[in-house]
């Protein structure tokens, strides 16, 4: 087994492009909500993160613990390594 070392960053550490490529990758997979029309029909609407604020995308991004490389592009999946008591996804 390879080991390698990341550098992973949270959405506010990123430089201008890298936080244009998480929305882009965000917007993939918009959020869905029910809201109703005047005569009570249930309407499904689709919010995309690049309608958002700034801060709204930090604050998602800090609740789904996600981080990411320099470019933007999200790290899925970090194994803990532990070490002199220290632990490397932290």
């Amino acid at each position: 087994m390879k080991q390698i070392k990341v550098n992973a960053y949270e959405y506010e550490e990123l430089n201008t492009d890298a936080k244009t490529n998480v929305v882009y990758w965000l917007d993939q997979d918009p959020l869905d909500y029910e809201t109703e029309d005047e005569q009570g029909n249930i309407i499904k609407e689709l919010k995309y993160f690049s309608d958002m604020a700034q801060k709204d995308i930090q604050v998602h991004c800090e609740i789904n613990e996600y981080l990411f490389d320099k470019y933007g592009e999200c790290i899925h999946h970090l194994e803990a390594k532990e070490s002199e008591g220290k632990r490397w996804d932290q």
